[in-house]
């Protein structure tokens, strides 16, 4: 059928008896009163083992047990394979710190721009980087002939903040 069909249907197609809903109950409990219906049934139709409750729980039990031995098939330990990836990855790491001389990195061959450029984006207070130093290793005939010429004062002073110069 159709949807284009369907508005033109009137009725379910289903009918009950009148008055059915009304009367069932009564209908219904006046039957099981009756005790004529159930005096024609002698043998219900099923009938029980002897013992059958008391039994059921070990038949089902033996049943279910499965004496055989299924063959197991051992899978290959992953802990091998990570035993030979270690040395693999050990022996390549040497010969790539061996053999790979061509780019020697040195302190000299640092750029000083770069060096600046991580100190200043790391905030070190000047505290921390006294702290790096031993007093034993640091002189003051060490900065008595420091020739500082005016450009870099005037370079110095230019990019300075005056906040800065005030000293507590």
């Amino acid at each position: 059928m159709k949807n284009k069909n369907l508005h033109h249907i009137k009725s379910t197609g289903l009918k009950t008896p009148d008055h059915y809903f009304e009367s069932f109950e009564t209908d219904f409990f006046e039957r099981l009163k009756e005790k004529e219906t159930f005096k024609g049934i002698e043998n219900p139709g099923f009938k029980l083992p002897n013992d059958y409750f008391n039994t059921v729980d070990n038949t089902i039990l033996e049943k279910l047990k499965t004496d055989t031995e299924t063959p197991v098939i051992t899978l290959k330990s992953k802990r091998s394979f990570y035993y030979i990836a270690g040395i693999a990855a050990s022996f390549l790491l040497f010969f790539s710190l061996v053999f790979n001389t061509k780019n020697n990195i040195s302190f000299d061959t640092v750029d000083t721009a770069i060096i600046e450029g991580y100190l200043y984006q790391e905030e070190y207070t000047n505290e921390d980087f006294a702290s790096l130093f031993i007093t034993e290793d640091i002189s003051e005939t060490d900065f008595i002939d420091l020739n500082i010429s005016e450009e870099t004062l005037d370079q110095y002073f230019e990019n300075i903040e005056t906040e800065d110069l005030i000293f507590e």
